[in-house]
């Protein structure tokens, strides 16, 4: 399936102003941001929220990503992709200052904390759709899976270094200050994305055309192409069915009392090893089928459920863990990949948000059925379910023709990594 490797690592990318500093946004913020729920879950315990106080706080940041990230992706599209996240990370910072302020001076009750937390979720719901709509606005066609991919790799590196600096600083320093250090990346990010330019600085949207014109627009783009819903549905479905129950159940599994937590620490430290993995293999790799590849890169986290199922031991499982991380990181670099190549410049935002919406809902409703079907049915039967549905859903979408198809674009570069796209009218509308 592969075209061969690339000669390089893509770093040349950074010696582009732009690029350089749309990746330093994108490293400051997901620094920060990999640190706030560490910092935001102790100052709630701190402030006597208790462990439901810390649930209800974490759950306040999903809603609103559900709601809000389809308004994100229309605004972008409409406002302009660049002030759309600069105006994000302003919004972020000032809430986050607010918040350290009052918490230093005379604390905050629980339905503070989750009304910030879901503040917070409404900011960064219009800084997403906006980024992955932006990212082609910067870098050439052809080196889009190579930019993905080294996005991707930040993103590990950031998930993997954030949650260990936030827990060191917890150990010395009041849970405020690492608010405050997130929310100093975010005006970093916005600095960064200030200096960046663009030949398109501007979206075409036209004038006078309602909010709900523009989300039924990108609505059409969505569902215009097959591949793309079709394949993320089979995303989420395995984001339900397979990764909600290993992530709520795998710690029952791995261990005992007294170790069970700190194994489980481990093997879950092997998934981020294995997301840098996957965006190593995305920078270097070309796929003449990136869609029907994307289809296999579930089997990692079906072999791990199958694996947890089995109750086999941690370094198994670890092996198991680092598969399942590399398969999710490659899948996202080579998913963005033929996004950004398929979908009209101008409804990019909103296209990605049903994606975001989709990501979001399915995870969620994987984190909330796992146990109560447990309960039911049994862990490792719903373990080998998951298994199961790996195999039997890829074998249903090996049969799309749309996923089975080349690189897209064959007809303008053949070296091109993206999707060809379907069929369709040039957009026009919004």
């Amino acid at each position: 399936m592969t075209k061969g490797l690339a000669a390089r690592l893509p770093l040349d990318l950074l010696r582009e102003r732009n690029l350089r500093r749309l990746f330093a946004a994108q490293a400051a913020s997901v620094l920060g941001s990999s640190m706030m729920p560490i910092a935001l879950s102790f100052a709630v315990l701190e402030h006597g929220g208790g462990a439901s106080g810390v649930g209800l706080v974490l759950g306040a940041q999903t809603a609103p990503l559900i709601i809000f990230l389809l308004a994100g992706g229309v605004l972008a599209d409409r406002w302009g992709r660049r002030i759309t996240m600069i105006g994000s990370d302003l919004v972020r910072a000032a809430i986050e200052i607010t918040v350290v302020v009052i918490l230093l001076t005379v604390g905050m009750p629980l339905g503070g904390f989750v009304a910030f937390a879901a503040i917070l979720s409404v900011a960064a719901a219009f800084f997403h759709p906006a980024f992955h709509g932006f990212v082609p606005e910067v870098v050439p066609e052809d080196r889009l899976q190579e930019a993905n991919a080294l996005g991707s790799t930040l993103n590990s590196i950031g998930s993997l270094l954030g949650p260990a600096v936030c827990g060191a600083l917890v150990v010395w320093t009041d849970p405020a200050w690492v608010i405050a250090i997130d929310a100093g990346t975010f005006l970093a990010s916005a600095l960064f994305l200030a200096g960046v330019r663009t030949s398109s600085a501007k979206n075409a949207v036209p004038e006078g055309e309602s909010f709900t014109e523009q989300l039924r627009h990108g609505w059409r783009e969505f569902s215009s192409r097959t591949w793309l819903w079709s394949l993320l549905a089979y995303t989420s479905l395995a984001c339900t069915f397979v990764l909600g129950p290993v992530m709520v159940l795998g710690i029952a599994f791995v261990g005992g009392k007294e170790n069970g937590a700190a194994q489980w620490g481990t093997v879950m430290a092997a998934q981020g090893v294995g997301s840098l993995l996957g965006g190593l293999v995305g920078m270097r790799v070309r796929f003449r089928r990136p869609l029907l590849a994307s289809v296999f890169c579930t089997f990692g986290l079906g072999a791990f459920a199958a694996l947890l199922a089995l109750r086999a031991p941690v370094y198994v499982l670890v092996v198991g863990s680092l598969l399942s991380g590399a398969g999710f990181a490659l899948l996202h670099i080579l998913w963005t990949s033929s996004l950004q190549a398929d979908v009209p410049s101008d409804a990019m935002s909103r296209v990605s948000a049903y994606d975001g919406v989709a990501s979001v809902l399915s995870m969620t409703v994987g984190y909330w059925w796992a146990a109560p079907a447990a309960a039911e049915f049994g862990a490792a039967p719903l373990l080998w379910f998951g298994a199961v549905w790996t195999v039997a859903s890829a074998a249903v979408m090996v049969t799309l023709p749309q996923i089975r198809r080349s690189a897209p674009r064959a007809d303008k570069d053949a070296n091109s990594g993206g999707v060809a796209p379907e069929p369709r009218e040039t957009s026009t509308a919004h």
